[in-house]
């Protein structure tokens, strides 16, 4: 769990310096996978659960428009990661249905690398369901976490990841709750 984390970390702070670049790639993503959505329903994927994926995917777009600044209570932000879930739902409960399991007995259980079937899931949650909302989370910036400095003789706001802040005050609360202990050779 530790590199998981330390690599969610990584990417933030890559997120926050090349924000340019990561609001470039979610726009492309974001568009990409909506359209891909539609053409899984030719593939035999459930017709409903494509539309909803196109329908999450055209959701998150608004969030483009004052990326990477984000309202954490705000409508669009909310509405985002409540569908982001249910969409997540909607399709686990597909794939542990037994129209999951016709698809798979109809198409073969072995895939082109002969992975699992399971590997397949998880490789079509990673891709289709979950990677432009955590592209989204890990480089979002609270206008509240933003930290003010000085240019040019006006202030402006530098952002700090909302991802990045949460993991920061986790390990303030960490090394309050357990001060570091200096070991003393003698």
């Amino acid at each position: 769990y530790a590199h998981t984390s330390c690599r969610l970390y990584l990417a933030c702070e890559l997120a926050e310096e090349y924000s340019f670049i990561v609001k470039r790639y979610l726009k492309i993503s974001t568009i990409t996978l909506a359209v891909t959505f539609l053409f899984l329903t030719i593939d035999g994927l459930p017709i409903t659960n494509c539309f909803f994926g196109t329908f999450c995917y055209v959701c998150y777009l608004p969030l483009l428009s004052t990326f990477p600044f984000v309202q954490p209570l705000g409508f669009q932000t909310i509405g985002a990661a409540v569908l982001s879930i249910a969409h997540h739902v909607l399709w686990f409960n597909y794939f542990t249905s037994e129209m999951f399991r016709l698809y798979l007995t109809h198409h073969g259980t072995s895939g082109i690398f002969g992975m699992s079937p399971a590997m397949r899931v998880m490789g079509f949650l990673f891709v289709f369901v979950w990677l432009v909302p955590l592209g989204f989370f890990i480089s979002l910036t609270s206008v509240e976490e933003s930290l003010p400095f000085a240019s040019g003789g006006q202030q402006q706001r530098k952002k700090k990841g909302l991802f990045k802040g949460f993991v920061d005050s986790l390990l303030e609360r960490k090394d309050e709750m357990f001060p570091a202990r200096v070991k003393r050779y003698q």
